[in-house]
């Protein structure tokens, strides 16, 4: 009598969309720490809206108080390693995904493919932020102090673009807090669920005024006459 043994699987396999581990990593990396980056840098960015000084400060920190190892290693293991597997294996769910939003209109099938979209617009929106703001300065020196963003900002189309990844990027965090807490068993029963997600909506409304309050904070200040060095 032979025993028939589960076939091995292939990486492609490990990979899928519904892979446990892979999703639930996914999940948390959305929370903490790109979740919790994406609160903080819209926070401190917003110190533009109170007074360019403010927000100079925290670039002039960033930039030049904090040690570089230091700020290195933050940017590599808090920010671009999980932000690049959270991109990349969203991908993946997106890609093995099954929207049917057209077929039964209900508010999950529907933050569904919302979240799917989202993280769509967001990863080419951070291709462009990244690029013409962090890379832009460490390799060519552009000016990311607060005179330096208002010239970012010059361009009606620039400022259409930020106002699209803020408020895409605020619904699909809040969203995935809702979606973490279901999978990760913290909102089991359906009233849970329900409170649960109109208190995530509130955030995500919260945190895109907080967003488009500092992008506004740019149009309302004159820039100081001395650029602070962020070197």
């Amino acid at each position: 009598m032979s025993v028939q043994t589960a076939p091995q699987l292939g990486w492609r396999e490990k990979l899928k969309g519904d892979n446990y581990f892979l999703h639930k990593l996914h999940s948390l990396t959305g929370i903490f720490p790109v979740g919790y980056y994406l609160v903080q840098h819209l926070f401190l960015n917003s110190m533009a809206a109170i007074d360019p000084k403010y927000f100079n400060a925290v670039v002039y920190f960033f930039n030049v108080i904090l040690p570089k190892p230091v700020l290195w290693a933050m940017e590599l293991f808090l920010i671009i390693l999980p932000l690049l597997f959270h991109s990349l294996y969203g991908f993946v769910i997106t890609y093995h995904g099954k929207a049917n939003i057209f077929k039964y209109r209900f508010r999950e099938n529907f933050a569904y493919t919302m979240q799917r979209l989202s993280g769509v617009v967001i990863f080419f929106f951070l291709l462009f932020h990244v690029y013409s703001t962090t890379i832009s300065h460490k390799l060519y020196g552009k000016d990311i102090s607060y005179s330096g963003m208002q010239a970012h900002f010059s361009e009606p189309w620039v400022v259409a673009l930020y106002v699209i990844g803020v408020t895409a990027s605020s619904y699909h965090l809040f969203n995935g807090v809702w979606n973490f807490a279901i999978r990760w068993g913290i909102a089991i029963s359906d009233r849970a669920q329900r409170n649960l997600y109109k208190f995530c909506m509130v955030g995500f409304v919260l945190l895109t005024a907080l967003g488009i309050t500092a992008l506004a904070g740019f149009f309302m200040h004159e820039a100081p006459p001395n650029p602070i060095p962020t070197h």
